[in-house]
């Protein structure tokens, strides 16, 4: 017997599929290259994505969206070069790469700030996608970019027909942006909370006939609760009614996490924060974030039936196609330029500079940073009227794997130091501050840092040593202090702190030599008033490094600790490092106890 192909049911509503890809935080990471260690690297980078992308994109080409979450222009070396090196007359690299991934739109991330407004306006200027930021307005009340941009669309549907689409998107960034660099804004820009500005857009988008509306959100997920100006409100940005997907960034995390524990807010087995489709796809091109939302025609409008949500790995191992060929042929003059500058040497070191254990034992690309710092505002200090006040210095690492990997570690042999080993030490483009603070804020600084430690048990050796919550950037060691920390308090870690072997008191007062970000609260550290800023230099944090090394060459002896953890008798933590990471002498024991399939050296901390 023959059975014949069953008829369509011409009843069924009609149905159709979108597909949202979201780039985000790829800090102009156009090639695999790492241009901190000046080598290769696998899978990383938005032209090892290019692929996937135009993958995607040809399933079906008028029902594929792709948008970028922010913090594009800023993050490494080449981007350094493009910002100082190169004039305005060439079209940015990112932005060439951009207009050829046909992107929709793009959300602006706070590094879009880095360099100032002037080269943001001449950067996007070559752009043939629209830059949407809703909260971020110039003085005057305009706003700086469109808050919102409409896409409209002929979608297939699953009868056969076409039918219109329009698709509201809406930029939303943290709004601390114009705190973290002010020193180059100048007052120039003001912002808004995310959400409350997401209650204004959303009903306007639909007034203008938006069916779909989609958030790019430059801020993270974070539970607790909402306070106006909250940083990472990507959680309480998926409460407002009108969304239906959420892009999200910022704190370089995965979202779904498969291997994350879910709960009625943030969902890792579907996706979605209080409801709402959302993803984050990583750092650097590490993923590809993909929204595939199912739809039905409904008397005449669009509904949404089913969404999927899913994050796919950079793949470098196939061929390039003729796509990836010419995006690296754009980039290639500029990638070759950078190499050439940042492999100049301008001082040497007799011992390796590494950050395998920065944030558990005295560290040494820590300790050079700290006293550049604190050496360049000494200077900046006489013949002030703060000249008399003694000087700290609050310094933090950057490259200490986590979500980059077991190869995202600041690794220089003995020998000469390029500008590529000063980039490593301090990637980002912060200025230098001087702040006055009291021994109690100090105090309260330096327990905030230790808030990246896990409050251990005693007699356990099972127990994991860092918060995976926590970037590394947030523990700031102060330099011209030592002190203890406590991890088995979950609160008020901090004791034993000395200056000049005398205790602190909190009435006494210090200057701190801090950078932009964290002298304007950059996460969530207590803001410096303005009365409490002292001094702000013209150059860079890594251009004082520089200097300081060029001068003074760094030290042929490990550094002597600062701080050092309480005793806790009986009682291990484990840890996570580079695979050739040495365990280094320090006032705590360090052992190594294997690898993970992931590549990390496993250690465990004797307390």
């Amino acid at each position: 017997m023959t059975l014949s192909k069953p008829e369509c049911d011409q009843t069924a509503a009609p149905q159709a599929t979108i597909r949202i890809m979201e780039t985000t935080d790829l800090h102009m990471q156009l090639l695999p290259f790492d241009y901190f260690n000046d080598c290769a690297t696998v899978a990383t980078g938005l032209i090892p994505l290019a692929a996937q992308i135009a993958q995607i994109r040809a399933m079906d080409p008028s029902a594929a969206f792709l948008f970028d979450n922010g913090d594009f222009l800023q993050g490494n070396p080449l981007a350094d070069f493009v910002a100082t090196q190169q004039t305005s007359k060439h079209v940015h690299p990112m932005i060439t790469a951009m207009n050829t991934l046909q992107y929709d739109a793009v959300c602006l991330g706070n590094h879009e700030f880095n360099y100032g407004l002037a080269f943001l306006d001449t950067a996007l200027a070559a752009a043939t996608f629209k830059p949407v930021c809703a909260n971020i307005k110039i003085t005057d009340g305009e706003n700086l970019y469109d808050p919102f941009t409409l896409i409209d669309r002929m979608i297939t549907c699953s009868d056969g027909q076409t039918r219109a689409i329009r698709i509201g998107v809406v930029g939303l960034v943290t709004p601390q942006v114009v705190n973290w660099d002010k020193s180059v804004l100048n007052g120039a820009i003001q912002s808004a909370d995310i959400v409350d500005t997401a209650r204004v857009q959303v009903p306007r988008m639909r007034a203008q006939g938006a069916d779909i509306i989609i958030a790019l959100c430059h801020a993270g997920i974070d539970r607790s609760p909402w306070k106006p100006g909250h940083e990472n409100a990507a959680l309480h940005l998926a409460a407002v009614d009108g969304i239906d997907a959420i892009l999200t960034g910022h704190t370089h995390e995965k979202f779904p996490d498969r291997t994350a524990i879910s709960d009625t807010q943030v969902n890792h087995v579907t996706g979605q924060l209080n409801g709402t489709p959302a993803v984050m796809a990583g750092f650097y091109g590490s993923h590809l974030g993909l929204i595939t939302l199912d739809l039905t025609w409904v008397d005449g409008a669009w509904t949404t039936e089913r969404t999927d949500v899913t994050l796919i790995c950079a793949n470098a191992d196939t061929a390039p196609t003729p796509l990836q060929i010419k995006m690296i042929a754009d980039v290639m003059p500029v990638h070759t330029a950078t190499l050439a500058y940042i492999r100049q040497p301008f001082a040497t070191t007799a011992l390796p500079i590494n950050s395998h254990f920065a944030t558990v034992a005295p560290d040494l690309s820590l300790a050079l940073l700290g006293q550049a710092q604190l050496d360049a505002v000494r200077d900046h200090a006489r013949g002030t009227d703060w000249a008399d006040l003694p000087v700290l210095s609050a310094a933090a690492p950057f490259q200490t794997g986590g979500h980059g990997g077991p190869t995202h570690y600041i690794d220089i042999q003995p020998g000469p130091l390029t500008l590529r080993d000063a980039a490593a030490i301090y990637p980002f483009a912060n200025r230098l501050y001087a702040v006055r603070r009291s021994g109690a804020q100090v105090k309260q600084w330096l327990n905030k840092a230790a808030g990246i430690f896990n409050t251990l048990v005693g007699a356990d050796n099972m127990q994991t040593l860092l918060r995976h919550d926590i970037a590394p950037y947030n523990f700031d060691v102060m330099f011209g202090l030592t002190y203890t920390i406590d991890i088995s308090r979950p609160t008020n870690r901090i004791s034993q702190l000395w200056h000049n072997g005398i205790a602190v008191a909190d009435t006494d007062m210090f200057v701190v030599a801090t950078n932009s970000y964290r002298a304007n609260g950059g996460g969530d550290f207590l803001t410096a008033p303005p009365d409490d800023i002292l001094h702000v230099t013209s150059a860079s944090t890594r251009d004082v490094l520089i200097e300081k090394l060029r001068l003074t060459p760094p030290p042929q002896l490990p550094p002597a600790p600062v701080w050092r953890f309480a005793s806790m008798p009986d009682t291990c933590a484990q840890f996570l490092s580079a695979p050739h990471a040495q365990a280094p002498a320090g006032p705590h024991h360090i052992a190594p106890t294997g690898r993970t399939v992931d590549g990390f050296a496993e250690f465990t901390l004797s307390l």
